[in-house]
């Protein structure tokens, strides 16, 4: 389906402030308060907002079913970045402070235009630029609510930048189910992309070698949920630029754009799937 890049701006504009956490808590909520705002009229409702993320479902947790697809994306910024901003640096690039902006936008235009299943909830989480203390309090709500999940993690990347790919899929801590899935939907969507594996001894047979990068994916949320047990991977938004940086990274408008789609039919085939 067409995304409309011009209402994914707008949502990114709103939502590219800063958001500060101190591993325990959110100390700085600006990015999170126009969140909110952004849904308060849509369909989600707030249903976590303690500790170090908020978790947003249609539907109350106890009236979901018993596996339940979590797409989690980090709303903390790098203390290096004292400021953010959005531009349109010409009709291909935007440019911006977009780690993790940029994956908080595109999961918050699937929730406006109500494109997601009951099933799939969505954790903006906290202190993944230090220790994913965000990213363990999520599988602990929901172990403690005996909810079996599978992880998106989102997030931007600079993988796949040169090779000019539309995402990566990196850090495949995932049941074989869930991988074939992932990868089959990806490869029949016709789009570019590359795979980051966690481990270069251990890289999937059903993994096309052409898309293959030859480089262990770095550390992100996804460790945490596989220390915990959780099925899960990351997919992420090439950028160019110093992520960290007050001077902001270049994204392609066209990778964006079939990011925000490949996300929808992943979070839809991998329901499916359960």
């Amino acid at each position: 389906m067409k995304i409309d890049s011009g209402k994914l701006y707008m949502i990114l504009e709103k939502i590219n402030v800063l958001n500060y956490d101190n591993g325990k808590h959110f100390r700085r909520t600006d990015r999170l308060d126009a969140i909110m705002e952004l849904l308060w009229k849509s369909d989600y409702r707030r249903v976590n907002a303690e500790g170090l993320f908020h978790l947003y479902a249609k539907e109350p947790i106890s009236k979901l079913p018993d596996e339940i697809v979590v797409i989690s994306s980090h709303i903390d910024c790098s203390p290096y970045i004292t400021r953010c901003f959005t531009e349109r640096y010409d009709q291909e690039y935007w440019l911006g402070t977009f780690d993790n902006s940029l994956t908080n936008a595109a999961i918050l235009y699937l929730m406006l235009e109500n494109l997601l299943p009951e099933r799939a909830v969505v954790a903006f989480t906290g202190d993944e630029e230090d220790n994913s203390k965000g990213a363990k309090q999520v599988s602990r709500f929901f172990q403690n609510r005996n909810k079996k999940i599978k992880v998106i993690i989102l997030d931007v990347t600079d993988m796949g930048w040169d090779q000019g790919c539309d995402f990566t899929v990196e850090n495949n801590f995932w049941s074989e189910e869930t991988g074939r899935a992932v990868v089959n939907t990806i490869t029949n969507s016709g789009n570019s992309w590359k795979f980051v594996p966690s481990y270069l001894d251990c890289i999937p047979d059903y993994v096309p070698l052409e898309n293959l990068i030859h480089q262990e994916a770095e550390a992100d949320e996804s460790w945490e949920y596989d220390e915990k047990k959780e099925d899960c991977f990351s997919l992420c938004v090439p950028v160019e630029g110093d992520m960290h940086s007050c001077q902001g990274v270049q994204a392609r408008v066209k990778s964006i754009c079939h990011y925000v789609d490949i996300l929808r039919m992943i979070i839809n085939e991998i329901s499916k799937s359960d």
